[in-house]
């Protein structure tokens, strides 16, 4: 009986040796249980409404996410708010035999941007400067899988629920340098306050058969792991923006590397039963504590943007961002519950070890701008092409936005609405992910 306990906790829970030969399976950690990549967040509802093809435009508070050199525009104090909302439809097509990956239906609501700027002369400069609150990537995620044992004979069952997100606190500064040419710096502070971060929740349930002796006998198992992630950084955003002439701007930002310091609490515990009137066998609950260090990449993009009239322009960006540099140090704990062919929809396993290779994004925008004399009603939308980071080469994504809104006196109201569609490929299933957000603001000037 004794060596029958031994061989299953063994398979249940593995030492770092079995957990190192594990080709699928959750491991907390080293490895996140993302069902897709984090994902960077679009600032401003106005820019949104444009595609986001906003770099060489960044003519509100949003700049200083966008190109903050495009902030030496603005002419008046002003301060905004933005709101979202995100519904995202995942549906799995399951291609390993005797696998259950179950369809995913992911929401949130949450504030996007907040900022208040103003600008001044300075050494017979226009300098503009701002503080923003921005939240920038979402780290959603959730997770429903079935599947067997690899070395003994029964079902896992393993339910994982990722919630976070990364923001910062990003005091802003622009110059005019020229009458046509301007420069900007947005200061991030990613700040360990608010729940800046995520945490993770996975359920784990087996049932199966094992040998004990002459006989067959039922077992099953629940198993719970908890971890949690508090994120702290600092990083520079600099750009600049330069009007060539009254038709043709050209603007171009860059997102400067970090290696940001988490903290990472861990808690598992496991229950096994032999349904022969035996007495449980639990082994935890581990908890413990550790410093680990995630390294973001650079990030760049250049954007042109032509004003055919006084109401109408149209804008064009491309962006890069090196995922193949961003990484998750490993953690330096080697007793941790793993969850032995557990959940292999997701690809955070390859992407937070630098297997992504880079990826491009291109975005296409338009604004026509109604103009009254009492209002101002602007029309926008654009196109794009926006890959996530994957298991080798990028999942490719494509998509819309629609927007519109009302200037009237001091205030500007404005909503936009994106629609993102594209397929998650992983060592399980093919995932097809359709995303729906609407983004509202509202910017007063003084």
């Amino acid at each position: 009986m004794r060596y029958l306990w031994t061989t299953i906790l063994c398979l249940l829970v593995p030492s770092i040796a079995v957990a190192q030969q594990l080709p699928f399976g959750i491991s907390l950690p080293p490895s996140l249980n993302f069902a897709t990549s984090p994902s960077p967040v679009g600032s401003g509802a106005r820019a949104v409404g444009k595609a986001l093809a906003f770099i060489a435009v960044a003519d509100d508070a949003t700049a200083a996410s966008h190109n903050p050199g495009g902030l030496a525009q603005l002419e008046r104090p002003e301060v905004s708010l933005v709101g979202s909302y995100f519904v995202r439809y995942e549906t799995q097509d399951v291609f390993r035999p005797d696998t259950i990956v179950g369809d995913q239906t992911l929401q949130a609501f949450d504030l996007n941007y907040l900022s208040a700027a103003y600008p001044f002369r300075l050494l017979q400069r226009n300098v503009f400067v701002s503080v923003n609150f921005q939240r920038l990537f979402d780290l959603q995620s959730a997770t429903d899988v079935a599947s067997r044992f690899r070395s003994i004979d029964g079902i896992q069952r393993v339910n994982s629920r990722q919630r976070g997100g990364l923001y910062t606190i990003s005091p802003a500064v622009a110059v005019q340098v020229t009458p046509t040419f301007s420069l900007g710096a947005a200061f991030n502070i990613w700040p360990r306050l608010f729940g800046n971060g995520w945490e993770q929740d996975v359920f784990v349930r087996g049932d199966g058969r094992v040998v004990s002796g002459n006989r067959i006998v039922p077992f099953t198992s629940q198993g719970q792991i908890r971890e949690e992630y508090d994120f702290q950084a600092f990083n520079v955003t600099t750009g600049f923006l330069w009007n060539i002439n009254a038709l043709f701007s050209l603007g171009g930002v860059i997102r400067a590397p970090f290696t940001a310091d988490l903290n990472h609490s861990h808690r598992s515990v496991i229950t096994v039963t032999l349904l022969d009137g035996s007495a449980p066998v639990t082994a935890g609950p581990l908890r413990f504590t550790e410093h680990l260090d995630m390294r973001f990449p650079i990030a760049y993009g250049l954007g042109a943007s032509a004003r055919l009239s006084d109401q109408l322009t149209i804008s064009l960006d491309v962006s890069r961002i090196h995922w193949s540099d961003f990484r998750l140090e490993t953690s330096r704990r080697s007793e941790v519950l793993l969850v032995e062919n557990g959940a292999p929809s997701g690809k955070g396993r390859a992407v937070l070890h630098g297997g992504a290779d880079d990826a491009t994004t291109v975005r296409l925008g338009a604004e026509y701008l109604w103009v009254q004399p009492k209002l101002v009603v602007p029309f926008r939308a654009g196109v794009f092409y926006d890959p996530e980071p994957g298991a080798g080469k990028p999942d490719d994504f494509y998509g819309f936005s629609l927007g519109s809104g009302l200037a009237i006196d001091q205030f500007v109201l404005d909503i936009a609405y994106t629609f993102r569609t594209g397929t998650v490929q992983s060592e399980a299933t093919n995932t097809g992910v359709s995303q729906h957000s609407i983004l509202a603001s509202v910017i007063y000037h003084f």
